[in-house]
């Protein structure tokens, strides 16, 4: 158990309160192996004053490094520290770790915009590609979609769809928001031949599919429909009120948004960004003389 004495976490608002990027190198613990930063420091220089809600995005980004293929107890280590005669629980965070949590808290605190920039920036120099909140929110998105599908399928199942059915029904909810089959959309997008269509979508797409996705399975529940022609005939109705929502708030019909890197690209990109930060962080070897 360590003593650690700068800053707390229960009471009054931490002494620090802007992330300044000096600071934050300064600030660096040797573990031995790597270098790194606790949590409840960190809470302080993104504008937090409660651990409680800290917690939240601590967990946001532990699920981020899930989503990534990461072990997200290697990037977030539980730790307890003495700090004013109390021990106090905290994590030790990579450098990788800190990003991602600068990357889910509340982009409106002027601290978390300062950090996601200064933090995003390392990484944008150590890979030479850029690193932006919307990756971590497509790869959640992509993640909740296919979790909805499956529910939507199951819902569908209830109403008496037939497996071999199923293709009609989803096709019909695409030709209800996008009003063209799938089939007709992956060729005016121009999606590569045998790539998922839904990992090349944005994240306004991936969230409007995962709207209609959900609010068809809630009206086939709701309503008790059943029957293949029933089923599509709903599908296509609620992809339609989707597709009159996203017009009527964009002003960009959905089947004219562009296609972005496939979110295995994206999960690449951070896997590698994860990598170089922690070569960044490793003690340096000492010369010879």
């Amino acid at each position: 158990m360590l003593h650690y004495d700068a800053f707390s976490i229960h009471g009054s608002k931490p002494m620090t309160t802007n992330f300044s990027l000096q600071a934050f190198e300064d600030s660096a613990h040797d573990g031995g192996d790597s270098r790194f930063w606790y949590a409840h420091q960190l809470m302080g220089w993104l504008g937090y004053d409660s651990w409680q809600s800290f917690q939240g995005v601590i967990t946001k980004a532990m699920g981020s490094c899930t989503r990534l293929g990461l072990d997200p107890t290697e990037a977030f280590t539980r730790e307890e520290v003495i700090e004013g005669g109390k021990t106090v629980k905290t994590y030790r965070l990579t450098r990788f770790a800190c990003l991602l949590v600068s990357m889910t808290a509340d982009s409106k605190k002027p601290e978390v915009a300062e950090a996601k920039a200064a933090l995003a920036a390392i990484a944008d120099t150590l890979i030479q590609q850029r690193v932006e909140s919307a990756d971590l929110a497509r790869l959640e998105t992509r993640e909740d979609l296919k979790i909805a599908e499956k529910a939507m399928t199951g819902a569908a199942r209830d109403g008496g769809l037939q497996t071999t059915e199923f293709g009609i029904f989803k096709d019909a909810g695409f030709r209800g928001m996008y009003n063209m089959s799938l089939r007709d959309l992956q060729a005016h997008k121009g999606m590569p031949q045998g790539k998922t269509l839904y990992d090349f979508m944005g994240l306004e797409e991936l969230a409007g599919n995962l709207f209609r996705v959900t609010q068809t399975a809630a009206r086939i529940k709701s309503k008790n429909v059943s029957g293949l022609n029933s089923l599509q005939r709903t599908a296509q109705d609620v992809g339609s009120e989707v597709r009159r929502m996203m017009i009527q708030n964009s002003g960009t019909a959905p089947e004219h948004l562009a296609i972005e890197e496939d979110v295995q690209g994206v999960q690449k990109r951070l896997k590698k960004v994860d990598r170089e930060m922690k070569k960044l962080d490793k003690p340096k070897a000492k010369k010879k003389p």
